[in-house]
């Protein structure tokens, strides 16, 4: 072959595309803007390609893109259903997107399987609070907020958020009043080092918190809930204290029912749990706070009704079977109970909850 027709050969020989993913990395680790478009175009020919999926739904997160940032992540679990960082990541993504029933599911999902890198849970911890308040579940959103201050250590920027919490406000923490920031903060200020168990500074703020807010609503049910552990004939006293503020403060009424339950005294609690009921018709924890109570005062029949009533509301709860399982064996139906009782151990072993007696 002569070298002209050498040349015109080479010339003539299509030229190999460059490796798409490696662009796109390339790309990434630059900090081009072609980023993402890159990432597209190699996850168009391999879109089973999981780092790429990961690699785009972040760079559109850091951008605020939560749409697009989304459908990133949920390419993502779709190739890995049980990936805790791509759930968590993609709960996110929708909760950017004002998308917070698909967000609550997906975090919570995400802190069942492990949201992953410590930087993402705290992220999602505190969205995922944010989310429980805003439906009125503060004491799951203070559970995961504990959670968070045991692994973060003291962070004034989350006071609010605990603050809204621990006094039951439905809002987000930015929307509170100004007139009740300081109420908000130093309610905030007062559960958190509760949570990271500095007990000398958790018992300093919450005197505080009561002295400066004696009269506002939330406030002797978050020093009851304090003193509980301790001093419960205190916390009966503050939860009675925040009965005279809020009488429909559900929080307080559930904690007197529990408590009264816990000391034998069912005539006591029987009126609190009767009230929680009432305002909260549609709640596991008010028929089975109800129920619990009527069968130790020796109402068995009607014990059995309002615990089956608190299954029906949510089957995959343990706590309204292994009581069934107890009232059915006294009622001598057995297979009831053995029903029950094998229920019960199933939904511990699969949520990891500790047995209840």
């Amino acid at each position: 072959m002569t070298l002209l027709l050498l040349l015109l050969w080479l010339a003539a020989e299509p030229q190999k595309p460059p490796n798409s993913a490696a662009a796109a990395e390339e790309a990434r680790q630059a900090g081009s803007p072609e980023a993402p478009a890159l990432y597209r175009r190699a996850l168009a020919a391999n879109p089973r390609w999981e780092d790429g999926w990961w690699a785009l739904g972040t760079l559109e997160y850091a951008k605020e893109r939560f749409p697009e940032c989304r459908e990133a992540f949920h390419q993502l679990v779709r190739l890995s259903p049980k990936g805790g960082p791509a759930i968590t990541m993609l709960g996110l993504c929708e909760f950017g997107a004002h998308q917070d029933d698909q967000a609550l599911s997906h975090l919570r999902s995400g802190q069942e399987l492990g949201a992953g890198a410590p930087a993402i849970d705290k992220v999602a911890k505190y969205q995922l609070a944010r989310l429980y308040v805003r439906r009125g579940l503060f004491e799951s959103a203070l559970a995961v907020l504990a959670q968070l201050a045991q692994t973060t250590g003291e962070k004034p920027a989350y006071f609010s958020l605990a603050g809204v919490a621990a006094l039951w406000k439905p809002i987000d923490a930015d929307e509170v009043p100004e007139t009740d920031r300081e109420l908000v903060y130093l309610a905030g200020r007062a559960f958190w080092y509760a949570a990271e168990r500095k007990a000398a500074e958790a018992a300093e703020a919450m005197h505080e918190l009561v002295t400066r807010y004696p009269s506002s609503s939330g406030v002797h049910y978050l020093s009851g809930s304090y003193e509980l552990t301790e001093k419960a004939d205190l916390a009966v006293d503050e939860f009675l204290a925040e009965l005279k503020i809020n009488p429909a403060h559900a929080g307080a009424l559930s904690a007197l029912a529990a408590e009264y339950l816990r000391r034998g005294d069912p005539a006591q609690g029987l009126p609190y749990a009767r009230q929680l009921a009432a305002i909260l018709p549609d709640a596991l924890a008010s028929h089975t706070l109800l129920g619990r109570l009527l069968a130790e005062q020796g109402d068995i029949d009607e014990g059995i009704r309002e615990l089956e009533r608190a299954r029906s509301i949510d089957p995959n709860h343990p706590q309204p079977h292994i009581a069934l399982a107890s009232l059915y064996a006294k009622q001598g139906r057995k297979q009831d109970a053995a029903r029950e009782r094998q229920e019960f151990l199933r939904l511990k072993d699969r949520d990891g909850r500790p047995a209840e007696r």
